[in-house]
């Protein structure tokens, strides 16, 4: 079987490559699989993983032509449904995408429906191409947005989200930018390998510790009260100025050069 992923190194980054043109790039068991496999191999220090999708589209979303299979055998009564685990391993996997502690970039060129959209809404930063079209079409299913809702709200907020879930939304690259869903809009691929290119080597410039704290830190400061969370980004900011990067920072600012991380950047 050919693999369903292909993951290229740039830098110390990464970037993953969705390519099922059977299943439009759809997040199967099979894709999904692979992209974690790719996830527990990526390099310690790793700056920041692009990931984009290969056939003129960027993901179609849940593997939808699974489920009759998984509706044909009822659970009996006492079971659990297995159709709540199948959705729930979902849930974990869009999870740990949003939980990754480098920078992660969604391009989006092409259609992103229903899985595909809360993949790139769980990313860091998402750039969109003149191809770009978002559709969060699952109540036109008759089913919810269940395991992507938490990104959809923590990137638009409760409002936007549920206007979106709620009319079916269907959004080009630009619609999509006004909204915030997408951070950029690039009208030709000239633009957008500029605009990714531009957007590493900004990265490559920050600490990989420093970064991947800042996002626990922004995931923390939507859960804990203010009190705690003044504590938490207390002790977060004393460890790091005491941690091995915090002192080459410092050191480097003092001595004006670069720090370790930035000098290839």
């Amino acid at each position: 079987m050919e693999a369903l992923l292909h993951v290229h190194e740039i830098g110390r980054s990464l970037k993953f490559v969705l390519d099922d043109p059977r299943r439009q790039n759809a997040l199967s068991a099979e894709m999904v699989g692979e992209i974690e496999s790719a996830l527990d191999a990526a390099a310690p220090g790793l700056a920041a993983l692009v990931i984009e999708g290969a056939n003129g589209v960027f993901s179609a979303g849940a593997d939808l032509k699974s489920l009759p299979s998984a509706l044909a055998t009822p659970p009996k009564p006492g079971e659990a449904d297995p159709l709540e685990a199948l959705n729930a391993a979902g849930g974990r996997f869009f999870a740990r995408f949003a939980a990754l502690p480098y920078v992660t970039i969604a391009v989006v060129d092409g259609a992103a429906v229903g899985g595909g959209m809360g993949l790139a809404a769980a990313a860091d930063i998402v750039v969109a191409t003149q191809r770009a079209r978002f559709a969060l079409s699952e109540t036109s299913l008759g089913i919810p947005p269940a395991q992507i809702a938490p990104h959809l709200v923590a990137r638009l907020g409760e409002r936007l989200a549920r206007r979106l879930a709620l009319t079916g939304a269907r959004l080009d690259g630009r619609e999509a930018a006004a909204l915030g869903l997408a951070d950029f809009t690039c009208d030709s691929d000239a633009e957008r390998d500029a605009r990714i290119e531009a957007l590493l080597a900004s990265i490559e410039r920050c600490a990989p510790g420093a970064n991947a704290e800042a996002k626990r830190l922004f995931r923390a400061c939507r859960t804990q009260a203010s009190d705690a969370y003044i504590e938490t980004a207390a002790k977060s900011f004393a460890e790091a100025l005491r941690g091995p990067e915090g002192r080459e920072g410092l050191t480097a600012f003092v001595e004006k050069r670069a720090p370790y991380w930035a000098r290839s950047a």
